[in-house]
């Protein structure tokens, strides 16, 4: 590893509070959950299990209104019942994502309608958080469900800018014994650590996630993104080249970072053509518009002309 260039990067510090592709890979970690939550008093505990498992059917077809009907018939049953609580958070949690894809990925939009999309985001960001804090509750002490609804309640507080309260939420989760997904959790809690300034704590968080799961693309982008604001700006382009040459990682935003990196090398030629690659992933996204604003509309208006 190179050593430690002392002075940050001069371009501007990149903010990724919405950032779906990532986000939704950490939401859907463990989605099929192992057991319901305490034992109904009345008994209707197995009842509500059965309801629990054709709502998750239901889900992972995107059918999100029958998941609901029979979640509600689960919860009427059960109203502890621990996985019928996170799926209830989990759904919110999908629905708000896709009102977010339609003006900021699909295409970026900053109207009054679409501020009122974004408005609606946000309540059900802020529903989910409340089913999956319940859901903590719902769950018995020995198990994995309390952990994974724990991280996405980090994941929640991520994208509302509380970093100190994800931090809270994801170091929680990983004190969960029987949390199996532990590298989602350090990777939120790096991202957190990130967005503090704290580049120390993400990147050792962030290496622990990668070291566990050298396959989770979030985890890899977002190292990338800590050692370019370390300085580390030769291991953050080896990263990041293995994260935009997988066809498993469709993240737009490596791209932008990649044209980034090259730029602060003086490498224009190869900053175009990962600024082009930003903007052709998804041309009409708001990431584009921030490839775009970083030089590359200005850059690429003269590469043409050549």
């Amino acid at each position: 590893m190179e050593s430690r260039i002392p002075q940050r990067s001069s371009l501007p510090r990149r903010g990724h509070r919405r950032w779906w592709p990532a986000a939704l890979g950490l939401w859907l970690v463990a989605a099929c959950a192992s057991s319901g939550g305490r034992e109904a008093p009345d008994g209707n505990s197995d009842s509500a299990d059965k309801y629990y498992q054709v709502a998750l059917g239901s889900f992972q077809s995107g059918m999100y209104s029958d998941a609901e009907q029979n979640l509600d018939r689960a919860l009427s049953l059960d109203s502890a019942h621990g996985n019928s609580l996170y799926l209830k958070g989990l759904i919110s949690l999908v629905e708000g994502k896709d009102m977010l894809i339609a003006v900021e990925r699909q295409v970026c939009l900053r109207d009054d309608a679409a501020e009122l999309q974004r408005e609606r985001a946000s309540e059900l960001h802020r529903e989910s958080r409340e089913y999956f804090r319940r859901s903590v509750e719902a769950f018995g002490e020995d198990s994995s469900g309390r952990g994974r609804a724990l991280n996405s309640m980090s994941v929640v507080s991520l994208y509302f800018g509380d970093y100190e309260t994800a931090v809270l939420e994801a170091s929680e989760a990983l004190r969960e014994q029987f949390y199996g997904a532990r590298y989602s959790a350090l990777s939120n809690l790096g991202w957190a650590y990130f967005q503090q300034e704290k580049l120390v704590e993400a990147m050792s968080e962030l290496r622990e996630a990668v070291r566990m799961n050298p396959g989770h693309c979030v985890s890899r982008y977002r190292l990338a993104e800590v050692y370019f604001d370390y300085g580390l700006v030769k291991d953050a382009g080896e990263l990041l080249d293995a994260v935009v040459m997988d066809e498993n990682c469709p993240i737009q935003e490596a791209l932008a970072l990649k044209g980034d990196i090259y730029a602060s090398l003086g490498r224009s030629r190869d900053a175009v053509t990962a600024y082009r690659e930003c903007v052709h992933a998804a041309p009409r996204s708001c990431v584009a518009e921030a490839c775009k604003s970083r030089g590359a509309g200005d850059v690429l208006a003269r590469d043409t002309t050549r």
